[in-house]
């Protein structure tokens, strides 16, 4: 794939959609002119299906992205057959690009962990006071606030991107009186140097950067935990499993180590 295409799939998917609406347009209209065949309105969004998969294909964009660019022109025709209130449209699209907005920026979806995930996290973090943890893109909160409640000798920060699972969070843990720390932000333009423990359920495309920043800013001997994705080039397997089938597990580096942690390596 071209290094600029693999670096912003989104915006060229956005490029897709826009070129195959023209071009789905352009051939309605040759058709009627040209061969005398005039398109109906559900047949063109279809011409526009085709030729948006095919450009796709035609790109090398991973497959997530041809389900995507084939799904959303026919349901945006099919929903505006519901004859809906527009408002009811604005209010899904502003719920919408509140919590999934920022997936233009960092190609990191919302997606909670399991609480399987958050009980094996607890284990992972050394005994004793003074451990500081860090959720990367800590959603609506969940692993945070199991692991302040169930740990109160550590300190929980969480940091998300999203405006509306940030809220969420923050009153979450408010309500509940739970005693975490939640910024809304980029993890990218916050330092990683003062957490013993930093855990991250991101996505493959953020997992290079994300090793890169933290090489560069956490301390060695701290704990870079990273649920369902690995780091190209720094392991395979996940080392540590959630014990349910069908369930990914975690990997865990020693900083510093160059290498990727069995279960007796972490205890040592």
């Amino acid at each position: 794939m071209n290094k600029t295409i693999a670096a912003s799939p989104q915006w060229i998917s956005l490029l897709i959609l826009l070129c195959s609406w023209l071009l789905s347009r352009i051939f309605a209209t040759e058709s009627a002119s040209w061969l005398g065949i005039d398109f109906s309105p559900e047949m063109s969004v279809w011409w526009q299906v085709g030729f948006a998969m095919g450009m796709t294909l035609c790109l090398s964009l991973p497959y997530w992205w041809l389900i995507i660019n084939a799904v959303f022109p026919a349901a945006v025709f099919y929903a505006m057959d519901l004859n809906w209130p527009p408002i009811v449209f604005m209010v899904a699209l502003l719920v919408l690009v509140l919590i999934y907005g920022a997936i233009f920026l960092t190609r990191v979806p919302y997606y909670p962990s399991h609480p399987k995930v958050h009980a094996l996290v607890e284990k992972l973090v050394p005994e004793g006071p003074g451990q500081q943890f860090l959720d990367l893109g800590s959603g609506m909160g969940g692993i945070c606030m199991h692991l302040a409640t169930q740990r109160p000798d550590c300190k929980v920060f969480g940091i998300e991107m999203a405006p509306l699972p940030w809220v969420v969070s923050w009153l979450r843990a408010r309500c509940r009186n739970i005693p975490c720390v939640f910024l809304c932000g980029d993890y990218q333009n916050y330092s990683l140097k003062n957490y013993s423990v930093i855990f991250a359920y991101l996505s493959p495309a953020a997992m290079s950067a994300l090793w890169e920043k933290a090489c560069l800013e956490m301390v060695p001997g701290t704990l870079l935990i990273s649920y369902e994705f690995g780091i190209p080039g720094q392991s395979i397997i996940p080392t540590y499993s959630t014990g349910e089938t069908g369930m990914p597990g975690l990997y865990v580096w020693r900083m510093g180590s160059n290498f990727i942690l069995a279960p007796e390596q972490l205890q040592g």
